[in-house]
């Protein structure tokens, strides 16, 4: 018997309802976004480190989910490799 490596693989395809089915939900969501930053116009001041930002509200709190989103990104990253090291 021969093992699979990685490159013996080929890569899972999606089928075309599928694809579409994303683009849908990604469109949605980028027009929910957009119209979530135009409704929140209201400036404020954010304070952080030294720092003044002078910015609407909307556009603060998709900045801060934003970087929250990054966080997660790096350090589910990071369990996975440590995982996949042991």
């Amino acid at each position: 018997m021969s093992a699979l490596t990685n490159s013996d693989r080929k890569p899972a395809r999606r089928s075309g309802g599928a694809v579409k089915a994303t683009l849908v939900l990604a469109l949605i969501l980028t027009v929910s976004l957009a119209v979530f930053a135009l409704q929140n116009t209201v400036h404020t001041t954010i304070n952080f480190v030294g720092w003044n930002f002078d910015v609407a509200q909307g556009v603060a709190l998709l900045g801060a989910a934003g970087v929250g989103a990054v966080i997660a990104l790096v350090v589910s990253a990071a369990i996975r490799l440590r995982r996949a090291v042991r």
